[in-house]
């Protein structure tokens, strides 16, 4: 079986920021995400996309955004488990799940798709879905521009400009900024097992409720100026120097480019397939089976810090199917 080619190409974005550039991401740790918050400016912010599953208080993923971001508006989305409105009937709070506190006014913009709504009309709609049985939670999406102030405390209410009745969210999701003092400890408040049912690493106050981050959280960060390659290809066993089980390096067969695999680097097993291999210890084996096995590998990264290294961003590595050559057959005559 001839050797599959080396591919080290430039991989295009499939995100891009507020601005319309290409932005490519890379996975840090939470230490990582929590440095980032305490070595902000005096009065500074970072926009963060925090992702909740439906239904609890653990992060699925956290995401530091382009730090130009923090002007643009701020998002919420969610479903509607409450509605309180004041006794004039000129401002009130909205509850979302997983109770994140939404407050509005009479100057706040209202509508249900591309129909322009009042206030009273706007809670008129979300308390029937309330008064149905069994209950219905209107999915809603809030805006508001960050001026002022740039980063709302963390048991503030979110202080819609604009509150949409959508057909469906992505959320409970976030687009807000934050500081240092959305970062709460764990073992303090509601940052506990007792609270969140999960042992966090640590937790973020938002929006009045606190959300916290395990080990299944996602962190991941924007890089700027940066172009992503993709690699894909056999890997080099010759090459390979393996440090643990997730941190090592390689080369491909036919480059002299060393790739490398570290703690943040996330290895892919999607798939399922037999063939794949869970990490590097796993690829270590195969290519010291005997006969060595073919190891093939497919994945991203970003320029390393030293000249013609690659950090891989995310890897997947499979065992290549060999050819057997077939059997010599004698002939009786």
């Amino acid at each position: 079986m001839a050797l599959a080619s080396a591919v080290l190409t430039a991989a295009c974005s499939d995100t891009t920021g507020s601005r319309g550039t290409p932005q490519f991401s890379r996975q840090i740790t939470f230490p990582d995400f929590k440095n980032t918050l305490l070595g902000l400016p005096v009065n500074g912010a970072a926009r963060v996309k925090v992702e909740l599953s439906p239904h609890g208080l653990i992060a699925r993923e956290v995401k530091v955004q382009d730090p130009l971001d923090v002007t643009s508006h701020e998002r919420v989305e969610s479903r509607v488990t409450d509605v309180m409105l004041s006794t004039g009937g000129e401002q009130g709070i909205l509850t979302l799940e997983p109770g994140f506190q939404v407050s509005f006014t009479q100057n706040t913009k209202f509508a249900a798709g591309e129909v322009a709504l009042t206030l009273q009309q706007f809670v008129d709609q979300v308390n029937a879905a309330l008064a149905t049985n069994p209950r219905v939670f209107l999915p809603v999406e809030a805006e508001r521009s960050p001026a002022s102030p740039l980063v709302l405390g963390p048991g503030d209410p979110f202080p819609a400009a604009q509150l949409d009745l959508e057909d469906e969210v992505r959320g409970p999701e976030l687009h807000i900024n934050i500081n240092s003092a959305n970062l709460v400890e764990p073992g303090v408040g509601d940052c506990t097992v007792a609270t969140l049912g999960a042992s966090p690493l640590g937790c973020l106050r938002l929006l009045g409720v606190t959300i916290g981050v395990d080990h299944t959280t996602e962190f991941e960060a924007v890089l700027l100026g940066v172009v992503e390659t993709r690699f894909e290809g056999v890997v080099d066993c010759n090459t390979l120097s393996v440090t643990s089980a997730h941190e090592g390096s390689f080369s491909l067969v036919g480059q002299t480019t060393m790739i490398e695999i570290v703690a943040a680097t996330k290895l892919e097993l999607e798939s399922g397939d037999d063939e794949q291999l869970a990490d590097l210890a796993a690829v270590q084996a195969a290519c010291a089976a005997s006969p060595p096995q073919m190891v093939h590998v497919d994945g991203e990264g970003i320029p390393g810090m030293t000249a013609g290294t690659i950090e891989a961003t995310e890897a997947e590595f499979e065992v290549e199917e060999q050819e057997v050559a077939p059997e010599a057959v004698e002939a009786k005559g």
